[in-house]
């Protein structure tokens, strides 16, 4: 029903000037007998030319309709671009006008094409930017370097002024592009064949962004790489920023004002920008670095005339240990005597990267802080293994449910990174629950909170299992594979859209 819609009317209209044709003597004769000579040629050049440019018309849809939209869409299994419904709609009318000076106007074509190549040669001249815009546009659709979504940087002359962008559309003349600031550029594709283009998208969909990151030399590099991996490992939800290609932290280079740290992770444009990826990434390191006591090294010049004091605070010492403990939710609102009686009943426990805390199933009575590090929470369900409930950072407390009344863990804890927690027993905790309202609803809540990501965790468990059905495979025709053979870049987003059909099946 939509071919016929799309037909009706250029057919119609070639019909009427058909029939005009054959009928045009007795039309004349009919309506236009007492009519002028110049209304009689008026009518009867009028219906031959009507004749040639409706033919020209329905061609062209024709075209569109069933070879662009019907064999070549069903093929792609996307949109055709306009590039070439343009191209055949100028070859077909260009030859419409040469058959309407040759057949209606009785003109030797062949001389006329001869005379109008010196104007075409200064038309040319007048307007070769815009034909060179013309022809690399043509060449873009052809040669595929990029398309629409994919995220691009062109050169400049400088680093600081080289433009990275979205393409948003690739017409005739321009290629569109939106930046991380959500502006539109227009380039001319002449220029886009000119300059140096890196696409991030190929020849994988994700590209690699490095941050970089100066600590004093007084903290350990183990240390800092430690936090930091900690920091990094905790936004890398494999979605936006992915966790394969694996997320990195090196020693890059020392400096000055300390050492230089590179943080090196992989995002997918087509889910996050790159702005908002360093931000998210750059909040997160700097969070565990302060949460552990670190603080980014800065350009000075000091002279000491006295002992100086360390600037970073390590968890190794009991005073440092003491003030990293009172920045936590847990402990900040105790005063100096009851967070006393608490630590010095504290108990360390160093984890190695993947080594399990505790496992669900397991008796215990004490809870955990994690003071350095990230730890994963996780509870087993049948079929699918391990489900992530939560991820735990440096700061945070958690186990708290076998201080109250459980006597088993409901969740596997495990380090995701070297993590340093401290353990502290129920009858240690117990008295100053007693006396601390406030603080026993505060583990309270953490409990219950934690009972609900639990149950959350199951019921995405279950609607995973859900979904989980064997994808259907399509076979390719051998027309397909010849087609795609000659046109490769036209079919670039048949295998994505194929998927997103099915899926959406």
């Amino acid at each position: 029903m939509s071919v016929l819609t799309r037909i009706w009317l250029p057919a119609t209209v070639f019909a009427v000037f058909l029939l005009a044709l054959f009928n045009r003597q007795e039309l004349v004769d009919r309506f236009l007998e007492n009519a002028n000579f110049l209304t009689r040629n008026f009518v009867e050049y009028g219906v031959q030319i009507g004749v040639w440019l409706s033919a020209a018309f329905l061609i062209n849809r024709l075209v569109g309709v069933l070879f662009w939209d019907g064999f070549i869409g069903r093929l792609s299994d996307r949109p055709v671009p306009r590039l070439p419904r343009d191209l055949t709609a100028m070859v077909l009318f260009s030859v419409a006008v040469l058959a309407i000076i040759s057949t209606v106007f009785q003109r030797d074509v062949t001389s006329m094409l001869a005379a109008s190549g010196v104007l075409g040669v200064i038309i040319g001249l007048a307007l070769r930017t815009v034909i060179l815009d013309l022809f690399m546009g043509l060449a873009i659709h052809i040669e595929r370097p990029f398309k629409l979504g994919d995220w691009l940087m062109i050169h400049q002359n400088r680093v600081e002024t080289h433009i990275i962008a979205e393409v948003i559309e690739i017409n005739w003349r321009t290629t569109r592009l939106r930046t991380t600031r959500n502006n539109m550029v227009v380039v001319p594709n002449s220029k886009m064949g000119d300059t140096i283009v890196t696409n991030y998208m190929e020849p994988k969909p994700h590209f690699r962004i490095d941050l970089d990151f100066i600590i004093d030399f007084e903290v350990p590099s183990e240390r800092v790489l430690r936090v930091m991996n900690a920091g990094l490992k905790a936004v890398t939800d494999g979605e936006g920023i992915l966790d394969d290609p694996v997320a990195e932290v090196r020693i890059k280079d020392s400096t000055l004002e300390g050492a230089e740290y590179e943080v090196r992770f992989f995002i997918l444009p087509a889910k996050i920008s790159p702005n908002e990826a360093r931000h998210v990434v750059n909040r997160s390191v700097l969070e565990h670095l302060i949460h552990s006591g670190i603080t980014p090294a800065h350009a000075k010049e000091e002279i000491f005339l006295q002992r100086r004091e360390r600037r970073a605070l390590d968890a190794s010492l009991d005073e440092d240990l003491y003030q990293l403990l009172t920045r936590t939710e847990l402990f900040r609102k105790l005063n100096a005597a009851e967070f006393a009686a608490v630590f010095r009943e504290m108990r360390k426990r160093d984890l190695a990267e993947g080594e399990t805390l505790y496992a669900q199933g397991d008796t215990g009575d004490s809870m955990f802080i994690c003071v350095e590090g990230l730890l994963t929470s996780a509870i087993t369900v049948r079929g699918q293994g391990e489900v992530k409930v939560e991820t735990l950072r440096a700061g945070q407390h958690f186990g708290e449910g076998t201080i109250f009344k459980a006597t088993s863990r409901s969740t596997t804890v495990t380090a995701e990174a070297d993590s340093l927690v401290y353990e502290i027993e129920r009858h240690v905790i117990e008295p100053l629950l007693d006396v601390r309202l406030d603080l026993r609803e505060q583990l309270e809540k953490g409990l219950k909170q934690q009972t609900d990501r639990i149950k959350d965790s199951w019921k995405e468990a279950r609607r995973r299992k859900a979904e989980d059905q064997p994808k259907k495979i399509v076979r390719k025709s051998p027309v397909k594979k010849v087609v795609q053979a000659f046109f490769p870049g036209m079919f670039e987003g048949a295998k994505e859209s194929q998927e997103k059909s099915t899926n959406e099946k």
